[in-house]
C-alpha cells in the first residue's frame, strides 16, 4: 500500500491513515498491529514533479514529500 504527503508536513496523519487501513485489512484493530508482525513499513523521501524517490527520508529539511510504503502481511 502507497501513502503520499506531498508536502512532508503531514507524514503522522499518513502514517496512521496507512495503519487504520492496513488493520482494516487484516480484521484487527489498529492499536495492536505489531511493526515486523503484521506489516513493513518505510518512509521515503518522495520528488512529486519528477515522480521519483531518493530514498529513504533522512530528515525533513529536504523540502520533498513524503512516500509512506506499508507491506501488509497475511493473516496466519
Amino acid at each position: 500500500m502507497y501513502l503520499l504527503d506531498p508536502t512532508g508536513k503531514n507524514v503522522g496523519e499518513v502514517m496512521v491513515q496507512g495503519l487504520t487501513l492496513a488493520a482494516e485489512r487484516l480484521s484487527k484493530d489498529s492499536s495492536v498491529m505489531v511493526p515486523g508482525e503484521d506489516y513493513d513499513d518505510v518512509v521515503l523521501s518522495y520528488d512529486w514533479r519528477t515522480h521519483r524517490s531518493a530514498g529513504e527520508a533522512t530528515g525533513f529539511a529536504d523540502r520533498n514529500g513524503r512516500l509512506y510504503v506499508i507491506r501488509i502481511k497475511k493473516k496466519s
